[in-house]
């Protein structure tokens, strides 16, 4: 067995902006600089890989051809609805984190 590491796709910036839709990848870039520059600092270092499996989920999202009509019924409050709480554990943690820096 190989002690090399597996890749992941969804920690691979290039994986991500291949994935994602043009009118994304700016957006994408330009959080992923900030978020670099930000893991420079001992505290920081968990945003990259936050940010990066966020995109990586965002990507796969978008990538359903009903993303922008589900976005738009979201938005209006429509269909069914899972509460951030649920669907993220440790919001808190990540809003009060967000706070802080």
């Amino acid at each position: 067995m190989s002690g090399q590491p597996v890749h992941d796709p969804r920690f691979d910036p290039q994986t991500i902006l291949q994935a994602l839709p043009e009118r994304w990848r700016p957006v994408f870039l330009a959080q992923y600089r900030e978020a670099w520059e930000a893991a420079r600092e001992p505290g920081e270092y968990h945003r990259l890989p936050e940010l990066l499996n966020l995109w990586w989920l965002n990507s796969i999202a978008f990538a359903d051809p009903n993303y922008e009509q589900r976005a738009q019924e979201a938005a209006r409050g429509v269909g069914e609805f899972v509460a951030l709480e649920e669907a993220v554990p440790d919001w808190e943690e990540r809003v009060a984190r967000a706070r802080r820096s």
